[in-house]
């Protein structure tokens, strides 16, 4: 059933857009503030895209109809990638400690030395290393489908849900300048990474995610499992439907992250409650995401006797 809309009022900054304006400043000060390490034109381009996301989230308002809908409401989707490619430059600029060897200990105390080395050497069929990595890949999509699914209900709830959503990836990237870390791909299971089956698409997707990939130390907190789970969370409360398509994805991409090495089991279980944080933060700022209302059952007339 499709919640009655709003009606359209003076447009104002929702609490997901300001986590990611805070954010941006924060990258754009760290720049600024170190030219000899950062090109004028990437501080160029972060003061240009903090004042442009601005600009653009109180000039297009709160309206319910037309291309300033979607504008409004997909805003963050550019914006969202732009910021990960960027932090990888300020990330040593911040803090200058490389943590993998503090979350390879974790890992082992958590796992057991035999353990440990046995998940580095769990055999992966080829079809199995392609499922995975496709899983793995549909990361940035997840949060976009969930967004247009909504949009084109338009749903009143889609701005808590882009608020949830948004708080996931801050606090992710977040973590990345409090634990910089590799991730055990080029670190101790470097060799395992190297040798995964090439499968049928596996390979290909891998060197192209590598190659996209510009921010190389974002290991803790895994934003993979973070941002995943807060698309399912939302998705279970809002559409059904799109929550039991994404609910096996998602599964495939979180064993996906330490079975491919992308990530140590501590940077996935440390995802949970740094997730559990972002949603109640947005929750008290924006308000809970609800449960869609359902349609109350037609009574059908008794027969005649």
């Amino acid at each position: 059933m499709i919640e009655p809309s709003p009606p359209a009022r003076k447009a104002d900054l929702r609490p997901g857009e300001i986590a990611v304006l805070v954010f941006l400043a924060f990258m754009t000060v760290i720049a600024w503030t170190h030219p000899g390490q950062i090109p004028t034109a990437m501080r160029a381009s972060l003061l240009t895209v903090t004042l442009l996301f601005l600009l653009a989230a109180l000039a297009l308002g709160e309206e319910r109809q037309g291309w300033r809908y979607w504008a409004r409401e997909l805003l963050p989707v550019p914006v969202v990638p732009y910021v990960f490619l960027n932090i990888g430059r300020l990330i040593p600029l911040v803090n200058g400690r490389i943590l993998d060897d503090v979350l390879f200990r974790c890992d082992r105390a958590l796992l057991g030395p035999e353990a440990q080395a046995a998940l580095y050497a769990v055999p992966l069929p080829p079809w199995l290393a392609d499922v995975l990595t496709l899983a793995y890949s549909t990361f940035f999509f997840q949060p976009i489908v969930l967004a247009v699914t909504l949009a084109a209900r338009r749903d009143s709830t889609l701005p808590r849900v882009t608020t949830a959503v948004l708080f996931s990836f801050v606090v992710s990237y977040a973590g990345y300048f409090v634990v910089p870390a590799y991730g055990p791909r080029a670190t101790v299971a470097q060799g395992r990474y190297a040798t995964l089956p090439p499968g049928a698409v596996g390979a290909p997707i891998r060197d192209l995610l590598d190659h996209w990939e510009k921010t190389k130390m974002d290991a803790f907190p895994s934003g993979h499992t973070m941002v995943t789970l807060a698309v399912l969370y939302c998705a279970r409360k809002r559409v059904r439907w799109l929550y039991n398509v994404l609910l096996p994805i998602v599964v495939l991409l979180v064993c996906a992250t330490v079975l491919l090495t992308y990530h140590y089991l501590v940077d996935v279980l440390a995802a949970l409650p740094l997730l559990a944080l972002s949603l109640a933060a947005a929750s008290l700022l924006h308000g809970p995401v609800p449960f869609a209302s359902r349609a109350a059952p037609v009574e059908l007339p008794m027969p005649p006797a």
